[in-house]
Parts: structure tokens; sequence; C-alpha cells
């Protein structure tokens, strides 16, 4: 049993427990190592609720114990997944403009809740950044497969046959 538990539930050496008690203890205890785990984990890096089942049940943790950790922790605000989703898109973006419909696909991949993804899809897919991921897409595309390929090059990045028509239209960097 962890000091901090012994100390929480004020016990004391020698002191004898009833079998309840003890699998009260011992209950407790366990949460307490599942959510001192999950800790670690978040201290890393943002996780997903799915991850850190994923982690803890490898750690053996039962979901008796996983589920009230992962809620508590979603409560404190520790875990969030529209956090885990801001953070995804903006390091994706980093690296490669993609369309909303990948990123979309991506955040499911990586089981983001639907209510949290969308919300920070709704963050980072205006009309207008989506309009610039799009010129981008294009600048860095345009190099690798030339002019008659970038629609479907785009395409396959995630964007829509409307966002590229737009955002071309808009730049000029289309003749069609």
């Amino acid at each position: 049993m962890s000091r901090d538990l012994f100390i929480q539930e004020g016990l004391h050496l020698g002191q004898e427990l009833s079998e309840a008690e003890y699998h009260r203890l011992r209950e407790l205890q366990s949460r307490h190592a599942c959510k001192a785990q999950a800790l670690v984990y978040l201290a890393m890096r943002e996780h997903t609720r799915f991850e850190l089942v994923q982690k803890l049940t490898k750690k053996h943790y039962t979901q008796d114990d996983i589920d009230p950790v992962l809620s508590d922790l979603e409560d404190e605000q520790l875990l969030s997944e529209l956090r885990y989703a801001r953070l995804f898109i903006e390091q994706r973006l980093k690296r490669k403009s993609e369309g909303r419909a990948m990123m979309a696909r991506r955040l499911a991949e990586k089981r983001v809740n639907r209510d949290d993804a969308q919300r920070a899809l709704d963050e980072f897919y205006t009309e207008e950044l989506t309009s610039a991921y799009v010129r981008q897409a294009y600048r860095d595309t345009i190099v690798k497969v030339g002019e008659e390929h970038i629609r479907y090059a785009l395409q396959k990045s995630g964007f829509t046959s409307s966002e590229i028509r737009m955002a071309l239209d808009e730049w000029g960097g289309d003749d069609d």
C-alpha cells in the first residue's frame, strides 16, 4: 500500500482490518496505481481515452479500475480528446497540408470521439484556412506530380473538388 493512501485513510501500523476493509483498501490502491500510471503517460504527451485504455490494460489494470480513473482525469481536464485532436491536427498540418476529410479519417483511426474531432476540425478548417492549405499543398505537390495530375493529388490529400476549385480560382494557380 502506498504511503499516501495509508495516510489518506487514517491507518496506523499494526491496525487490524476486516476482510471488507482489506478488499476496499486493495481496490483503492489499485485505482491509485492505475491513476499514477495514466498520469505518467499523460506527462509524456496527450493521449486519447482509447490509447490509455490499451496501455493500462497491457499493465494488467482492470476495466473496473480504468474507467473511473479516466473519467476522473477527464473531469479534472487532465485527459482531453479535444486537446489531443487540436495538437494532432496542428502537428500534421506543420508537416503536410491535408484536407478536412483526410484529417477526419486520421482522427477516427486514432479513435478520437466524434464530437471532439468535429470541434477541432471546425477550428482548423475554416473556409479561409482550407483555402490556404490547398494552396500550400498545390505548391508542395505540383513539382512532384506535374500540372496534369495536381487535382487528383490534392483530392488524394483529402481536399474536395470544390475546395480545390475555390482555392485555385482565388489564387489564380490553375488555368482551367
